[in-house]
């Protein structure tokens, strides 16, 4: 692993991944509540699949046991339940719904699905079969009526024909036996008993036994007027008969369709309920996944703010290293320092180690100055020394060799030119010593004050 070596990139680096973290702590918990709020209103709809089948199953018992028509609160039911179902199990981004999240909820799903289908192919059945039959049902009544008018005519007829007891007594019996036919049959049309049914099919085989009897009756075929009547009766009994066994067949088609809806909303409401089990364990389940990232995001915060902390100690005791160095060249000899450098440990910061080597270059330039201003000062003190010294020879050769006096100032004047040339130059050099002197002070004094503040924090 590359360790950063600068204060920048150390900076950087600490703030960077504590950022990070912090940002993805942040848009994890954000993400978080989204999916628990879209895991509640799933979870919401599962449930309620669970009360509409109950709904359907309750309206259905409602319509057969009330003689009713009026389906729209089963239609509502049974359109909801179906949207939901397969809302649940395709998904429906408009909604806000996703499709199952794992094996088990899309078996499950499946499963519900697989009970559905011919539940509502039974729920429309027995819709259809209703609607079929209430309109036949609304005739009954009538119909057992006229069946009773016909049979009392037999009757009446045969009295007038002085017909024997018996065939009185027989034809007496089909008015009762049509009025337990119609009594039986409404009974079992409205609460599907099937003792009713059997009491039923004991009249009718009766009812039609002594019709057909009657119709081959000597006494009866020798009266015109009794057989006219016993022969109208016989037709619109057949007629009847198959009316009414097929009022009952769509009736036992109806009572199937309610026994198998009884029996199946069971396994489909299980199912449904198994299914809502499922969709909270996975929610409960991405939670504790989600609060485990959470706390690792936290711990690796904590890391980094610990990480942050070594490293900022770090870097103030490399600092203090460099300030005792500064203290050393302020307090040390320029030349004692510029041999040894200001150099720090190799594990210090790269802004730290250059600024030393900065500061060691800076300092041996301005030794170099210095010196080669004293060379400068002294080849210029020799250089006027000499200057002095020939011009006093070169007066003294004047004298001797007799020169008049004008040509003599000229010379003095000449001559004291450039000795003043020379004085010049070495107050120049005097003077730039003098700069780098005060240079080597405020170099001094800065580390001075830098010391003076440290005290004062400290």
């Amino acid at each position: 692993m590359i360790k950063p070596k600068t204060i920048s990139t150390k900076m950087k680096l600490a703030g960077g991944l504590l950022s990070f973290v912090i940002i993805a702590i942040i848009s994890l918990t954000v993400m978080m509540n989204q999916m628990s709020k879209k895991d509640s209103y799933i979870i919401n709809i599962a449930g309620k699949q669970r009360m509409l089948s109950q709904k359907m199953s309750k309206e259905v018992f409602f319509i057969v046991h009330r003689q009713g028509n009026d389906f729209r609160e089963l239609n509502t039911a049974v359109g909801l339940f179906e949207n939901s179902l397969n809302d649940l199990l395709y998904g429906n981004d408009a909604k806000g719904i996703y499709a199952p999240q794992n094996e088990k909820i899309q078996a499950k799903l499946e499963e519900v699905m697989e009970y559905w289908k011919p539940f509502k192919q039974e729920v429309e059945a027995l819709k259809n079969g209703i609607e079929s039959i209430r309109l036949d049902t609304e005739v009954l009544t009538p119909r057992i009526e006229k069946l009773l008018f016909l049979s009392d005519a037999v009757v009446q007829r045969m009295v007038s024909a002085n017909l024997s007891n018996v065939h009185i007594d027989l034809s007496g019996r089909q008015r009762m036996l049509s009025q337990r036919m119609g009594l039986y049959a409404n009974r079992y049309l409205r609460m599907a008993n099937a003792q009713d049914l059997v009491i039923y099919a004991d009249a009718k085989a009766l009812y039609d036994k002594t019709i057909k009897g009657f119709l081959n009756d000597p006494a009866v075929q020798n009266d015109p007027k009794v057989y006219s009547i016993v022969k109208e009766t016989n037709a619109y009994w057949e007629e009847y008969v198959v009316f009414l066994d097929r009022l009952i067949e769509k009736e036992t088609q109806i009572n199937r369709h309610l026994a198998y809806i009884y029996e199946k909303n069971i396994q489909l409401l299980n199912a449904m309920d198994e299914a809502v089990w499922l969709y909270t364990d996975h929610s409960e389940h991405k939670n504790d996944l989600f609060l485990k990232f959470q706390y690792i995001g936290l711990l690796i915060g904590l890391v980094i703010i610990l990480y942050a902390f070594v490293m900022t100690k770090e870097v103030i005791e490399h600092l203090e290293g460099f300030v005792q160095k500064a203290k050393e060249l302020a307090q040390g000899d320029v030349n004692v320092v510029t041999k040894h450098h200001l150099n720090l440990s190799s594990n210090s910061e790269d802004e730290l180690q250059e600024a030393s080597t900065h500061i060691s270059q800076f300092v041996q330039k301005v030794n170099l100055a210095m010196q080669e201003s004293e060379d400068a000062l002294k080849k210029a003190e020799n250089a006027i020394s000499q200057l002095q010294q020939i011009a006093e020879e070169v007066e003294d050769a004047i004298e001797d060799m007799g020169i008049d006096e004008t040509a003599k100032k000229q010379f003095d004047k000449n001559v004291n030119a450039t000795e003043d040339i020379a004085i010049q130059s070495a107050e120049n050099l005097i003077h730039v010593n003098k700069m780098l002197q005060k240079l080597k002070k405020s170099l001094n004094g800065m580390v001075e004050s830098a010391q003076t503040n440290e005290k004062k924090e400290a």
